[in-house]
């Protein structure tokens, strides 16, 4: 067979499908299921649809600080250098100078603040450490 006629056929044929699948579906059922961002998407995929609830590293660290596990641990830590990393099953984990770690799962609240106060200072280019590249400095 020759290949333009082949082709010919081919392009046919798929302008027949697009014109039934267009009868088919109406427009107004396609508009009925509203447009999604790809991020949107992309966040309810990855667990991730909750919106950011603090808008800079400040009020994100004083929320961080006000969980009882945290506190308490700031304040065995207060003459030592503290550094947040993510990890890589989706917790958070606090380090002290002193050797003390503490880890907080990722189902909790405060991991997800932590995780919030993190990604701020990335954004922020605030509390980085030089000496730990995965890591924020916090504060007490």
């Amino acid at each position: 067979m020759d290949p333009i006629i082949a082709g010919g056929l081919v392009s046919v044929g798929k302008n027949l499908l697009d014109g039934i699948s267009n009868q088919l579906t109406s427009k107004k059922s396609v508009e009925a299921q509203g447009r999604v961002s790809f991020s949107a998407e992309l966040g309810k995929a990855s667990g991730q649809d909750e919106p950011k609830p603090f808008s800079d590293s400040k009020s994100a660290r004083s929320a961080l600080l006000e969980n009882p596990q945290v506190s308490s641990f700031m304040g065995r830590n207060e003459n030592s250098q503290v550094y947040l990393e993510k990890r890589a099953d989706g917790s958070v984990q606090f380090l002290s100078s002193s050797g003390e770690t503490l880890v907080l799962p990722k189902e909790s609240k405060a991991c997800k603040q932590a995780i919030n106060y993190f990604d701020l200072c990335l954004e922020e280019n605030s509390h980085l450490s030089k000496f730990r590249p995965n890591a924020v400095f916090i504060d007490a």
